[in-house]
């Protein structure tokens, strides 16, 4: 007898890689080669494989993720019964038919409290108060992985990686920083 396992390959994860990919370095000149993006806006897609990938090892119940933009991290999701919150401060951005874009721009004390796996990537402005929101109201044991942290770029304080490293060390979590081209970094609320 054979198993008809249509609807479980229907479940997975289908990652689109329209537009094309392109080298990194063409948006981040330290970028070692084999890194790709759709464009200088959007997370590295292998952070975004490692996002996935992470997802389906924790199997978090409930999922924050906030700079959803098209849903570039969002499509290597494999979402299930997951409650999923998916913010996008910039209306522009909404654009994508297939995602339940939460109203509000960024995640309520609530929502962040109630989180297994934070997944942060808004504008500047909101990602630094999300990152204190996470420190001070995280749920005990979530996960928080944050895009843009800084690796190797420029040291301006007021450079957006160098902001957001320097919202993250404020949290006094305890985390890796990892050497995606644009850095990113994971920790655990303690």
């Amino acid at each position: 007898m054979t198993d008809d396992l249509s609807s479980v390959l229907t479940s997975l994860a289908r990652p689109k890689f329209d537009p094309a990919l392109h080298d990194e370095q063409e948006f981040t000149p330290h970028a070692a080669r084999g890194w790709t993006a759709w464009d200088a806006w959007s997370p590295e897609v292998e952070f975004c494989t490692f996002v996935g990938a992470l997802q389906r090892m924790l199997q978090p119940q409930v999922i924050v993720e906030t700079g959803v933009g098209t849903g570039r991290i969002t499509q290597f999701l494999c979402l299930g019964e997951a409650k999923y919150f998916g913010f996008e401060s910039d209306e522009k951005w909404r654009c994508n038919p297939d995602i339940d874009y939460r109203p509000e721009p960024t995640p309520t004390v609530e929502q962040m409290a109630a989180a297994d796996l934070i997944i942060l990537d808004s504008g500047v402005p909101y990602r630094l108060d999300e990152i204190a929101l996470w420190a001070s109201a995280g749920k005990h044991g979530s996960v928080c992985v944050i895009h843009d942290a800084g690796n190797g770029h420029p040291q301006d304080p007021q450079l957006v990686h160098n902001r957001v490293r320097a919202a993250i060390e404020l949290t006094d979590k305890p985390g890796m920083f990892l050497k995606n081209p644009r850095g990113a970094w994971i920790g655990l609320h303690r």
